[in-house]
Parts: C-alpha cells; sequence; structure tokens
C-alpha cells in the first residue's frame, strides 16, 4: 500500500510540474502598433487578476516595456503592479478600485504610475473588436488535429481545469472563453487548454491522430496523445496583432473601446530587445521541509537613541548632536542603513534579525558582480547571532564590541557632529532623547520552504548558488499589521515591502520564489560565464538548475498555511 500511495504521490507531482511548464513567453512586440488605453486601478489578489506574469526584471519595467509584452503575446490587457511587476491576460474579473490605490512609481520611470500592494493599473489594447461576454461557444470553428509536443513546450500555455469524468468540448470552449483565450484545444480525451497565441512549432497534422473519444461524450473526439483538437473565436483575436501592416492606399476606421482615455503609453513603443530560452524537465524531484511548529513569541517596538550636550557661555548654548550612520555595511550599489546600538543579549538579537531581512535586498540592489559578496554580508549577519549567544549571555555587550570583532564590509565614514548655537538658560543640560517607532524586528523564521532536489542539488540550507528564498514572515509596521500581518522582506527600507493578507501567504511564497529566480539568473548565471572564470559549471547548467529550482518552489508553496504564526503585532516565531 505504501508503495503505492508514493508512486501516485510522484505521479501527481510529475503532473503538477507538467503543468507549471506548460508556459510560454514571446518576446515583447518591436514593431510600431496602436498605444494601449489606461483602464484604471483595480484590486488583485488570488488567483491573480491577470494570469501571465513577465519574466522581464521589475527593476527597469516601464509602461511602455510591459505592454509591448503582453502585445507581443496576444493579450488585450496589461497590469503593473508593485513598482514594476508586469502582468497580462484576456479578461479583467476583479473590482476597481479607488485612484489613490495605484500610487507606486515605476522602477524603470518614476513619472509613471505602476500599481500598488495588491492593485493593479490596468491598460487596454484597443485593437480587439468582441468582449468575451458577447461571444458564444458557437463561435469557436474547428481547426482541426495539430501537434502538442514542441520543443518549447505545449502549443496552447494555460490549462484549465474541468472535470474528466464528464469531459466534453462544449465545457473547453466554455472555460476558454470565459477567460478571454481565442484559442482552445481539447487533448487525450480530458484536457482542455486555452492560449492568446499559439506555440512555436505548432504543426496541423491528420485528422486520424486525433482519436481519442472524449470521456464525458463517446460520440465526440478530444485530441490524442500529445495533439489537439483546436477551435478558434477569431472574435476574440486582435485586429491589430504584432507585426500588422495596415494596407496601403485604403480608409482607416478606429477600433472603438469601452474605456476612457484618460492615460495612455506612446503611439510608437519600443524596448530592448529580448530573447526567449527552453524550459529543461526537470526528473525525480523531491522535497522536504519541517512540520515542527513554535508558539510565539512576543518582542517590543524598537527604539533610536539621539545624544546631546548642551554647553553654556554666558548668554549663548551649543547643542552637538552625532548623526546614525546610513551605510554600515557596503555592497556595490547597495547599503544596509544604521543598527541601533544595543547593552544587552535581546538587543543583539534584534540587531541579528534586522540584518537577516535586509538579505534579499542586498542580491536585489547590489548589482552584478559586486552583489557575489552578498553571501558575505548573510554570513556577516550570522556573525552578529554567534557574538549574541556568545558575548551577551548574562552580561552587557554593544554594537561597538561586535563590530570590532566582525567588522562590517567598507561601511560609510561615520557622520561629523552637527553643532547649533543658540540662546539658552545659565545651566549645563546633557538630554538624551528616545524615539519609540510603531516597528518592531520579526523573528527571521521563513513561512516559505525551499524546494530540494538531489538530480539539481538544491535544498535547505543548500539553494542555487547560495541565494537563499527571500525572507516572508510577520509585517514589522503597526498601521499595516490588522489588514497585511505578512510581509515579504526584499527592501533596504520595510515600509516599501509588500505586505499580504492571511488568506494570500501562498501568493506571498510565490513572489518570494520569483525574487529567488531573478537573483539566481542574474548573479549565479553571471558568475558562470567564461569572463568571470569561476568554474562552478556552465552557465547553460546554472540556468538549468536556477529555473528548476523556481518551478519546484512553486509547486513546494502552492498551498501556505500560516498556522498560529503572526496573529498578533509584535509577535513571531520562538528562535531556532
Amino acid at each position: 500500500m505504501t508503495a503505492t500511495k508514493t508512486i501516485l504521490a510522484v505521479a501527481a507531482l510529475s503532473l503538477l510540474q507538467h503543468a507549471q511548464a506548460t508556459n510560454f513567453q514571446y518576446p515583447p512586440c518591436l514593431d510600431p502598433f496602436q498605444p494601449f488605453v489606461y483602464s484604471g486601478c483595480f484590486q488583485d489578489g488570488s488567483p491573480r487578476t491577470l494570469e501571465y506574469r513577465s519574466e522581464q526584471s521589475s527593476r527597469n519595467m516601464t509602461v511602455e516595456a510591459c505592454v509591448a509584452e503582453c502585445k507581443g503575446n496576444g493579450f488585450r490587457y496589461a497590469g503593473l503592479e508593485y513598482y514594476g511587476e508586469c502582468y497580462c491576460g484576456a479578461t479583467v474579473n476583479s473590482p476597481a478600485l479607488d485612484e489613490g490605490l495605484c500610487n507606486l512609481p515605476c522602477n524603470g520611470n518614476n513619472t509613471q504610475t505602476c500599481g500598488g500592494n495588491d492593485a493593479l493599473s490596468i491598460y487596454q489594447d484597443p485593437t480587439f473588436p468582441t468582449h468575451p461576454g458577447d461571444v458564444d461557444i458557437e463561435d469557436y470553428v474547428p481547426l482541426g488535429c495539430y501537434t502538442d509536443d514542441g520543443p518549447n513546450g505545449r502549443s496552447l500555455p494555460w490549462v484549465r481545469n474541468i472535470p474528466q469524468d464528464t469531459f466534453t468540448p462544449a465545457q473547453c470552449l466554455s472555460s476558454c472563453r470565459d477567460r478571454g483565450f481565442p484559442f482552445a484545444g481539447t487533448e487525450y480525451g480530458q484536457e482542455c487548454y486555452c492560449g492568446s497565441v499559439l506555440g512555436n512549432y505548432t504543426t496541423e497534422v491528420g485528422a486520424e491522430e486525433c482519436n481519442m473519444p472524449c470521456r464525458g461524450d463517446a460520440s465526440q473526439t478530444c485530441g490524442g496523445s500529445l495533439r489537439l483538437n483546436l477551435y478558434v473565436a477569431r472574435e476574440l483575436l486582435s485586429l491589430e496583432p504584432c507585426g500588422y501592416e495596415p494596407p496601403v492606399d485604403t480608409t482607416t476606421t478606429s477600433v472603438p473601446t469601452a474605456t476612457s482615455t484618460t492615460k495612455s503609453s506612446s503611439s510608437t513603443t519600443k524596448v530592448p530587445d529580448t530573447t526567449t530560452s527552453s524550459t529543461t524537465k526537470v526528473p525525480d524531484t523531491t522535497t522536504t521541509s519541517s512540520t515542527t511548529k513554535a508558539p510565539d513569541t512576543t518582542t517590543t517596538p524598537s527604539t533610536t537613541k539621539f545624544t546631546s550636550t548642551t554647553t553654556t557661555t554666558s548668554s549663548v548654548c551649543t547643542t552637538t548632536i552625532t548623526p546614525p550612520n546610513d551605510c554600515e555595511y557596503k555592497v556595490g550599489k547597495w547599503c544596509a542603513p544604521h543598527f541601533p546600538d544595543w547593552e544587552h543579549e535581546n538587543e543583539c538579537l534584534n540587531a541579528w534579525k534586522t540584518c537577516a531581512k535586509l538579505v534579499t535586498s542586498c542580491w536585489k540592489y547590489a548589482g552584478f558582480p559586486a552583489s557575489l559578496e552578498c553571501l558575505k554580508f548573510s554570513s556577516w549577519c550570522g556573525d552578529i547571532k554567534k557574538y549574541c549567544n556568545n558575548d551577551c549571555k548574562g552580561k552587557t555587550c554593544s554594537k561597538k564590541g561586535c563590530f570590532d570583532k566582525y567588522k562590517p564590509q567598507h561601511p560609510n565614514p561615520p557622520k561629523p557632529p552637527v553643532t547649533t548655537t543658540y540662546p539658552c538658560p545659565t545651566t549645563t543640560v546633557k538630554t538624551t532623547t528616545t524615539k519609540t517607532t510603531t516597528t518592531v524586528v520579526p523573528e527571521p523564521t521563513n513561512i516559505c520552504k525551499q524546494p530540494t532536489s538531489k538530480w539539481h542539488n538544491y535544498g535547505p540550507g543548500n539553494p542555487v548558488g547560495g541565494i537563499e528564498l527571500p525572507l516572508v514572515t510577520c509585517n514589522d509596521i503597526k498601521e499595516e499589521f490588522s489588514s497585511r500581518p505578512f510581509k515579504l522582506y526584499t527592501e533596504p527600507d520595510t515600509h516599501k515591502c509588500k505586505s499580504y493578507s492571511k488568506w494570500s501567504c501562498s501568493d506571498a511564497c510565490k513572489d518570494a520564489c520569483e525574487e529567488q529566480h531573478e537573483e539566481c539568473k542574474e548573479t549565479y548565471v553571471e558568475s558562470c560565464k567564461p569572463a568571470w572564470g569561476s568554474g562552478k559549471e556552465s552557465p547553460s547548467k546554472a540556468h538549468e538548475r536556477c529555473t528548476a529550482q523556481y518551478k519546484d518552489c512553486l509547486i513546494e508553496n502552492a498551498w501556505v498555511d500560516p498556522g498560529n504564526r503572526c496573529k498578533n503585532w509584535g509577535s513571531g516565531l520562538k528562535r531556532v
């Protein structure tokens, strides 16, 4: 019985990996096209409002770059979220929000708006003639039998989950229509796929190769083994797809839209050249994780102390203030912000927690090749914890003592004291001002799980390239906590980090997987190129491992139950 369960589990995992690997991405459209029209600010959630996520880096994202990718992939809508995450889709099935909730600037052009926290700035391609709600399944016409075994993935990338025992073509067409997809295909008697475009190398074959009866109606045919019965609703295709050239000497008719034109992208959209790469199947992958849950422990708000000394000489007072260092550890273009001083173990451990949640921001902003030094920063954070556990037990300790023992790398020189003079009383006063903030330092214990693969040699404590999965844990900002108790720590300033409701933990981990994948490509794959002479492995092998880890990460974190974590602000997981 155990062996049977194991076989079924492996089979289910293989199917899930297969489904995750079906999505392909075409390059952005480099030809001139009609500008997308701004449609408004819309809520994002789980599942995503727009199902396609761009693999372009969010760090240089602009409205033009996002709409060009959506145009190149045949989508009606483009959406930007959280400084530059780019999404595309064929329908928008979520409520409109107040425009004030889409208030974040785009990383690639801070004069443009790129959504908000779980809020999408959505643009629409005006060259689509018909709304999906006005299309019937009878509008889908059969095209014949087509291959579904191209080298770069499936012919139609989006799987629709339809009960297999009652599966019919009508159910598949209805499901694709509801999501606005013009292409639909049935396969293997019980599988449904949709798409905005067809994958490369899709080829028509003889009708006899689509020979499997539909599970729900044996009188109809539903494809074959790696063969699609393909359908198209031309009403859902753009009248001017990427590469469209208007007829010469003809009258041009504009395409009406149902949206206002309060904002639009530029009329001729260009983005840098983009290349695509094939996806390699990942064999024999397993995942492991710890299931031990620890009770909450409460921490106190952090404080920042500023000491000023006032000296009196007759009627003039002089005050000298020493500002905190705003760059205590420097890697390339990135700096770790000021660490408060400490006097005992708990305050010291708060410094370690602060350090741990900064690691991903180092990978993200240091810039290659300097980002290779982020491994040293991560190790240095571990040294702070070591100091707390060894040098602060039952006695006073200090930041200076720690930094003398474990020196930070390339800190900025201390800022010079700032001296001011003013009329004052005839006494000498030494004051210490303590500023209490509405933040706490959460335990750096991730609710997301690092996947394991013996084949590709990665797992907990051994991620590809040493680039750990970004931290998702309790929100440190009191004002955000009640509605969004979880946070993905990717920014030096945690006010800019993305936060999530307790129902969106899987989305948080998905975003963490995507961030890890991006850092893996931008740092580890680059370091494997011959110019750097690392001798680790070939760039192609490194890219294959980064991609395999990303896909396994999505599978491992497809359903994340936070359990009893982060129920109250100021609480976190017990240290492990």
